[in-house]
């Protein structure tokens, strides 16, 4: 009955865990290696992941950037023919109001302290999957291109339309700019969703070697389980009658 017992829970456990506790040696110190790649594999993937999202929100920034740097520049193309200085005083005013957006936004695209848009300083990543092949994400500081834009802000009257046409010139360099910036982190968060992908297909894939290796048949174990329970329930049964026999024995004794 004890070895019956023990089978049946060397078994279970083998059904709960998918892992056979009484595997090679040889297979064991394999197994050990690949769940090391495998942890590798899943930290990368999630690294990658957390990359793609902060490239994800500076896209967005961009987007709302992208809308306030054209309205800024039709403020100033319409500045370029105005005349009143009520009228400057209003465009200057919503000239304002825009370029402060522009910083709050660029200054809101952040994922855990990582930002794309408050500075020029990039995010390294690992798009062959080797750490010897190193590529870096730049962004770009938004927020000082709405500091810079807020600074100067008012369109004077008197000056024939010649600050608000410079701000025209200067905003399209903005969009121009922006545009480009767009463009890379496109195609970076293509490149970051593949290789996120393929870290975690690897690690999938060492995981499945790891189950072939253990070897464990789900049907055959449950058939296995299914004959041990029973082979118990029959032992009890014996014991039970055996027990009985016994006492009825006794009973010639008293």
């Amino acid at each position: 009955m004890n070895t019956v017992q023990e089978n049946i829970t060397k078994t279970q456990t083998k059904l709960a865990t998918g892992l056979d506790p009484e595997i090679s040696g040889t297979k064991a110190s394999v197994i050990l290696s690949l769940t090391s790649d495998i942890a590798t594999w899943n930290t990368r993937a999630s690294n990658l992941k957390l990359v793609d999202n902060i490239v994800s929100v500076a896209q967005t920034g961009l987007t709302s950037i992208s809308t306030l740097l054209y309205q800024m520049k039709n403020i100033a193309t319409l500045a370029e023919t105005t005349t009143g200085t009520s009228d400057l005083a209003s465009l200057s005013a919503t000239y304002l109001s825009l370029a402060t957006q522009i910083q709050s936004t660029a200054n809101s695209a952040s994922v855990n302290g990582s930002n794309l848009l408050n500075t020029s300083s990039g995010i390294t990543i690992y798009p062959a999957l080797s750490s010897y092949t190193t590529s870096t994400i730049y962004g770009y500081n938004f927020a000082t291109v709405g500091t810079t834009l807020a600074t100067s802000y008012s369109f004077p009257s008197g000056d024939s339309g010649a600050n608000a046409a410079a701000k025209v010139t200067l905003l399209s360099g903005y969009i121009t700019t922006l545009s480009t910036v767009q463009t890379s982190l496109s195609a970076y968060s293509d490149l970051l969703t593949a290789t996120a992908n393929a870290a975690s297909s690897t690690a999938d894939g060492l995981n499945s070697y790891i189950s072939d290796l253990h070897g464990i048949d789900t049907t055959a174990l449950q058939n296995d389980l299914q004959a041990y329970n029973n082979q118990q329930s029959i032992d009890y049964y014996l014991v039970g009658q055996m027990n009985a026999a016994a006492s009825d024995e006794l009973r010639i004794f008293r």
